[in-house]
């Protein structure tokens, strides 16, 4: 049993290693986007389409808030299956994660955050062309926060 327990332990310890990897992969891509939408925007280019900096802008706050959120995967799996009491203790009240349902949560505030922004994302790059198609991410988005809501009105209760 113990045995099982360390390799728990080590499987978690690499997945929240692995996390923290991509978290900065992505931070590095949405700097590469920043980087060029500002190139395009000091450059004075005013093109259609994938020109346009404001959509690369739109890219790469959309990178770094999933970057927020393979951070936030990576400390809260560590914090729950790695942290002792005494390294709980000394994380913010937002990280003190106890159980997988708690990591649930925090996870879905923040993908919730990366989808409003992707939404918008998508919505901008799409102006001149708007269709119903384009309403179906906001639409999705709109029912996940609603059973988020819902789900933490339920706790709440309990």
């Amino acid at each position: 049993m113990f045995r099982s327990l360390l390799r728990i332990r080590l499987l978690a310890a690499v997945v929240s290693l692995v996390f923290a990897v991509h978290a900065v992969g992505f931070l590095a891509l949405a700097l590469l986007r920043g980087y060029h939408a500002y190139s395009l925007l000091l450059r004075g280019e005013r093109s259609s389409g994938e020109g346009r900096p404001g959509i690369h802008i739109a890219e790469s706050v959309d990178a770094l808030l999933f970057s927020l959120v393979l951070l936030v995967l990576a400390l809260g799996t560590s914090s729950l299956f790695l942290a002792g009491e005494e390294e709980q203790r000394r994380l913010p009240e937002w990280m003190r994660i106890k159980s997988l349902t708690g990591l649930k949560l925090l996870l879905w505030e923040a993908i919730l955050a990366t989808l409003v922004v992707t939404a918008a994302t998508g919505l901008i790059a799409a102006i001149p062309d708007l269709a119903l198609r384009h309403l179906i991410l906001p639409v999705a988005v709109l029912i996940l926060s609603v059973s988020y809501f819902l789900l933490k009105r339920v706790e709440a209760n309990h």
